[in-house]
């Protein structure tokens, strides 16, 4: 009958291969990941994207933007931690209840005019 093109094994290989797989580093952080060890050091005593660079630049010859060095600490540097989701917004503290409060300002006939343009009553002109 139909005999299996590939094997058993070769695909248990190929299996085991495909769950061992990392992507390669993306060419323009090629540098950057030659030195990364002392960017996460340098990182973690506060020092700042553009003393980085310069350091990157006066020590190694890497020429890099301090763009490029926050760039690759969040995308290569911090891919493993997870953002903190962001604070909802507080809405706008209401005055209490028990405090009295000034009426709604009413227009001289007695009623609120709608929101939008005035429009003068032809009337009247």
């Amino acid at each position: 009958m139909n005999a299996p093109i590939v094997s058993a094994e070769a695909k248990a290989r190929f299996a085991e291969a495909v769950k061992n797989y990392t992507p390669p580093a993306p060419e323009k952080y090629r540098a950057l990941n030659e030195v990364k060890e002392s960017i996460i050091a340098l990182r973690e005593r506060n020092a700042s994207y553009e003393t980085i660079r310069v350091m990157l630049h006066e020590n190694a010859g890497i020429e890099v933007s301090h763009q490029t060095v926050a760039r690759y600490c969040r995308e290569v540097l911090d891919a493993g931690n997870a953002k903190k989701p962001r604070r909802p917004k507080t809405p706008a503290a209401q005055p209490p209840t028990s405090v009295p409060t000034e009426p709604p300002a009413q227009s001289h006939l007695g009623y609120r005019r709608p929101r939008g343009p005035h429009i003068a009553d032809s009337k009247n002109l």
